[in-house]
């Protein structure tokens, strides 16, 4: 058991005690230094009861958690520089293909728009405008779309780091930084033309804003801010994340439901209201642009009916085969909106008829989204395979021994879960896959950690407590934290 030294302070409505290793500075690590605390109760001779924080401060380990950073970078760069330049080995997953026509288009013609050739239209709302915006910043060069993909995602380590820093110790908290760092799925992610590693590196760091904020201190609120701004801004990159925010918000109640002074601001308005105002206010535009340019009013995509549809028909197996589209001709006359509505009613029409195989298909969506291991045809080769399951199913024990017996509180275990638990519902109603688990398993590798060796800190203080040391408790033994 370490030992440390007592710090006397003066907090509002009494006492705190800080305890810190001897020869520690108070302001060691990050600002304010993370750290774990603990409210003792010290009673008196007298009887009269005082309420110490006691505090374990432990140096960051910056160096560790700097190769940790430029390690995954350098890795994901690589995976990315050894990739096909040719726009044309972009077809293998049509989605691509989609993504960098939008991005070469607005840079080329200023316009949000592909050419759809399976209706020989041009669609305008297909896809939400996050990811194109970042291929025509990176001048549609894919090899420059692949490194700024390494750099976001490599951010990720960081973002977990801060995250785990709030409430584990240093240790744990690299442990969890590493299980980012390393996730095989993550790199392979990032050498694609796709928004997952966009939307990744959006939602962790919006939730490492919202979870690094402290209601104690008024002067960061600003983070706390930037933090659901952040995660609005995410539905520009998933559209399935529409109400993330939200659960995102109400999480962060039960995360700080302690602290009194969180829900005492100028800010009056509930925290469910204030997320839903701030996703239609940064949303309005591209609905009103939608409008102007397809008569509708599209708040996420066209493309939303073609997913409910996949999900929820007659020949719907859990996985996505958008083959319907062949058998059905009328699809060829209407508007990209008239689509997206008339696959969309037909998809609920079929739901309401049969649910018990809505359930069926439910089940079966779920199992896909957690498989540990590539279920697509391309990706059975043995080498995937082993990978996937080598790291998934550690992983996975891990979150649920942090679950059942980590150190973490159970606001922070909520918050930390919701991703997943959003995202499993929201996919259990469209398509299972493992390519929509990738975001979830950053904020679950902070549970994994926490179920690590290290358990909850135990601490004593050096040389007895008395009137003189703290005039408002004099204890009379050891504290219980």
């Amino acid at each position: 058991m370490k030992a440390f030294k007592a710090v006397q302070s003066e907090a509002p409505g009494g006492i705190s005690a800080r305890l810190m290793p001897p020869g520690a500075s108070l302001w060691d690590g990050l600002e304010g230094n993370s750290a774990l605390e603990h409210e003792c109760r010290f009673t008196s001779g007298r009887g009269n009861v005082s309420r110490v924080l006691l505090r374990n401060e432990t140096s960051p380990r910056r160096t560790p958690l700097i190769v940790l950073v430029v390690v995954a970078f350098l890795v994901r760069a690589g995976w990315g520089w050894i990739q096909p330049t040719d726009p044309e080995s972009l077809r293998a997953l049509p989605d691509q293909v989609e993504y960098f026509q939008i991005g070469q288009n607005l840079l080329d013609f200023h316009r949000l728009s592909f050419s759809d050739a399976r209706f020989h239209q041009e669609v305008y709302a297909f896809r939400m405008p996050a990811y194109p915006l970042l291929i025509a910043a990176c001048r549609a060069n894919l090899r420059a779309v692949r490194l700024v993909q390494a750099g976001l995602d490599a951010s990720c380590v960081l973002a977990v780091y801060l995250i785990a820093r709030r409430r584990l110790d240093g240790k744990r908290s690299l442990f969890a930084a590493a299980i980012v760092a390393f996730n095989p799925f993550l790199i392979y992610f990032a050498g694609l033309i796709l928004s997952e590693t966009l939307f990744t590196a959006m939602m962790a760091w919006g939730m490492a804003l919202l979870i690094a904020w402290r209601p104690e201190r008024r002067g960061h609120n600003w983070r706390r801010w930037l933090g659901r701004i952040i995660l609005v801004l995410s539905i520009f990159a998933r559209p399935a994340a529409l109400g993330l925010p939200l659960v995102l918000g109400i999480g962060e109640v039960f995360l700080n439901r302690r602290e009194r002074e969180a829900y005492h601001n100028r800010w009056s308005l509930p925290v469910g209201a204030t997320m839903v105002l701030l996703t239609l206010l940064v949303l309005a535009p591209w609905a009103l642009r939608n409008k102007i340019v397809t008569g509708g009013w599209i708040f996420t995509t066209t493309n939303s009916g073609f997913t409910i549809y996949d999900g929820l028909n007659p020949d719907a197996t859990g996985a996505s085969d958008q083959t319907f589209i062949q058998a059905m001709p009328q699809l060829r006359t209407m508007t990209e909106t008239q689509r997206s509505q008339y696959l969309s009613q037909d998809a609920k029409a079929w739901a309401l008829a049969n649910p018990k195989r809505v359930l069926q298909l439910a089940a079966i969506k779920i199992a896909r989204f957690w498989s540990p291991i590539p279920l697509s045809s391309e990706y059975r080769q043995m080498r995937y395979v082993l990978v996937g399951a080598l790291y998934s199913i550690p992983l996975d024990l891990l979150v649920v021994l942090g679950l059942l017996y980590g150190s973490l509180p159970r606001g922070a275990k909520v918050m930390l879960m919701l991703p997943a638990i959003y995202f499993t519902a929201a996919h259990a109603l469209t398509i299972g896959s493992l390519r929509y688990r990738i975001p979830v398993e950053v904020p679950m590798a902070v549970v994994a950690a926490s179920a690590s060796v290290g358990g909850r800190v135990r601490a004593r203080i050096e040389g007895p407590l008395s009137d003189e040391t703290f005039p408002a408790a004099e204890a009379a033994g050891p504290p219980e934290v």
